[in-house]
């Protein structure tokens, strides 16, 4: 009985480290890549390779998996609705060697906009429809 005890106590915090190392996705966030201005059109030449990805050309971005830019980006830690169609993530972010955490808040404005406010900076996203997959960095 004791052995079977510690098995399954064992098993159990295994099963919860993997939980607590699992990044969260934002299923407030559709399909595919959000960017604001012009950035859609600057992934769309980076895709097709009119453009090369650089810090000039990669776009800030948003996808389920979090923020991304040329320097680095942010993925989604804990994530709650504030109020209906409003959510504040504390993100795990890095740039470089650096490594710290933001609290980000996310409206989404309807399914092809979202508004992303941190501190007292806020832009709109909107969906990437030309895009026919991922642009990496």
């Amino acid at each position: 009985m004791g052995r079977a005890l510690s098995i399954a106590l064992g098993l159990a915090l295994a099963t919860a480290a993997q939980a607590a190392d699992a990044k969260a996705e934002a299923k407030f966030v559709g399909e595919g890549t959000y960017s604001p201005t012009d950035g859609c059109k600057k992934l769309e030449a980076i895709e097709s390779g009119k453009a090369a990805p650089n810090i000039s050309t990669y776009p800030l971005t948003l996808t389920r998996k979090g923020t991304g830019s040329w320097e680095g980006g942010c993925e989604f830690g804990t994530i709650r609705e504030t109020k209906p169609n409003t959510f504040e993530s504390k993100m795990q972010c890095s740039e470089g060697a650096e490594e710290y955490e933001e609290a980000v808040t996310f409206t989404r404005i309807d399914a092809d906009h979202i508004t992303v406010a941190s501190g007292n900076e806020a832009l709109v996203y909107e969906r990437c429809k030309g895009l026919k997959g991922t642009v990496d960095r």
